[in-house]
């Protein structure tokens, strides 16, 4: 009861003097009366003795811990108070004044990467039992011992590699990436970098008075550019008994070569070789490699008008010795509501005709003859004069077998075909032989009978684009990580996947 009475007192007799400063009082010294007040709270915590103990990664094993580094800057922050302390030859910096509580801070060594991390000062132990002046008075122990990572020889490590990415999707190899900038970091989150560097260095006193909360590396984040065949260089910070270090690549945007069904720029169809602007990055999905077919079959439109026949014509004709038609007579003009397409059907081939309608009447007047072809009989033969109702253009399906053209099956005859359709392979490769066809048609049914290949070419592909599937850039697996060795050097090939194109 005593010792709560007299603490009242005390604050009642510390607010009463303030409150009865007469006017020669500064405000200087209200500040300093201030701040001494308020020290005195922050000391009800008792005093912490608190010691830095710096340590080289490249000398030693942390975990061992046998050789010290002199000479390194040790500034803390702690309510809004700095200390600062060099380390002597034994690495150690002594801070005996502070507090209960959390302390920023930042260690400097020449050659060295910068530390900067937070630690928890406050003991697990309480106070109890113990007056205000002895708590005041109390004076309890932290320590941390802080890892250094050489970032300069020889004690750093050196990565080199070549940065690859599907800058031409036509052949089946990344090409190196040229003007890539490649960043090499010490992960800190890696749970091997926890393990070794910051749990050892935790609890050297006190029940883990002194731990390590966050931890981090001004200038332990390196970068570079890669050159024109895609090489690079990196030095950095590194440990006798390894140091996870993080290599990404940043966003890259350049041109990607490949195949593409339809023109880019149009979106018309029209297979072949196209460059695109593509963005390589790992905040986004790479684009679907696309499924470009080696052949294309492309079958002229049925040449048939679309009509109706009213009544039809009736023709006779005539032909010279080889069975060329000489002249052609209108038995029947027949009637039409569209020019009708004129032929010759069963023997001979090779003749054109053009019939002469009357668009008034709706009759066929004449035949023109444009080529009068050859084997006609006048006795086997026939002319006719055609309308189709619709008509559909034939659809073909290739096969192709070793790097060849082996058949071309007629998925859909089509419709309306009064002449034979000229069939062309169209092809996204321009290095090929072309084969040679010959179609044939059903004159009864206006279809398309078959394709012959006469002469299958060569050269086709089976595959156009590769890889058959998109890749990107790792964000979290292994393969853009390493762990960095004192003094060594290490090889690490970094590829961006397919890209995204934009």
């Amino acid at each position: 009861m005593n010792r709560i009475i007299f603490v009242i007192v005390t604050l009642l007799s510390v607010g009463f003097g303030l409150a009865s400063c007469n006017k020669d009082t500064t405000e200087e010294e209200i500040l300093k009366n201030q701040l001494a007040t308020a020290d005195s709270l922050l000391k009800r915590g008792g005093v912490i003795k608190y010691t830095v103990k710096i340590v080289s990664t490249a000398n030693s094993s942390i975990l061992k811990s046998k050789m010290s580094i002199e000479n390194a800057n040790v500034t803390i922050y702690q309510n809004n108070k700095v200390y600062t302390a060099i380390t002597d030859a034994n690495g150690f910096a002594i801070f005996p004044d502070m507090r209960i509580g959390t302390a920023a801070v930042n260690v400097k060594l020449k050659d060295h990467a910068e530390v900067d991390y937070v630690a928890d000062l406050t003991p697990a132990d309480n106070l109890i039992n113990l007056s205000q002046g002895q708590m005041v008075n109390t004076v309890r122990y932290a320590s941390t011992m802080v890892p250094m990572f050489p970032i300069a020889a020889p004690g750093a490590a050196t990565i080199t590699g070549k940065v690859t990415a599907e800058l031409d999707l036509t052949n089946t190899v990344p090409e190196p990436a040229p003007n890539v900038t490649v960043t090499a970091k010490v992960d800190v989150d890696d749970p091997d970098f926890v393990s070794r560097y910051i749990t050892p260095t935790q609890g050297t006193t006190n029940s883990n008075a002194g731990r390590i909360i966050k931890f981090a590396f001004q200038d332990a984040t390196i970068s570079t550019q890669t050159d024109a065949q895609g090489n690079y260089t990196l030095q950095v910070p590194a440990a006798l008994n390894g140091l996870p270090i993080k290599l990404s690549v940043a966003d890259y945007q350049t041109n990607q070569k490949l195949y593409l069904e339809n023109d880019p720029v149009d979106g018309s169809f029209k297979p072949g070789e196209y460059t695109v602007p593509i963005i390589f990055s790992s905040n986004t999905e790479p684009s679907p490699i696309p499924d470009v077919k080696p052949i294309y079959v492309k079958v002229d439109e049925p040449t048939a008008l679309v009509g109706y026949i009213l009544s039809e014509a009736s023709f006779s004709f005539e032909t010279d010795a080889e069975g060329g038609v000489t002249s052609i007579n209108v038995t029947k003009k027949g009637k039409y509501t569209h020019k009708p397409f004129v032929n010759i059907r069963n023997t001979g081939e090779g003749a054109i005709l053009d019939a002469v309608w009357n668009a008034t009447t709706g009759e066929v007047e004449g035949v023109t003859i444009i080529n009068k072809g050859k084997g006609y009989s006048t006795t086997t033969s026939y002319i006719k004069a055609a309308l189709v109702t619709s008509k559909r253009t034939a659809q073909i399906t290739p096969v192709l077998e070793k790097n060849q053209l082996t058949q071309l099956i007629v998925t859909d005859k089509g419709y309306g075909y009064m002449i034979r359709p000229t069939v062309k392979i169209v092809t996204p490769y321009n290095l090929v032989t072309q084969p040679e066809l010959y179609s044939t048609i059903d004159l009864w049914t206006y279809d398309l009978r078959s394709v012959l290949i006469v002469n299958s070419g060569s050269g086709f592909k089976t595959t156009l684009n590769f890889p058959l599937t998109p890749a990107r850039i790792p964000i979290s697996s292994n393969d853009f990580k390493i762990s960095a060795l004192t003094s060594q050097s290490t090889i690490k090939n970094l590829d961006m996947g397919t890209g995204k194109r934009l």
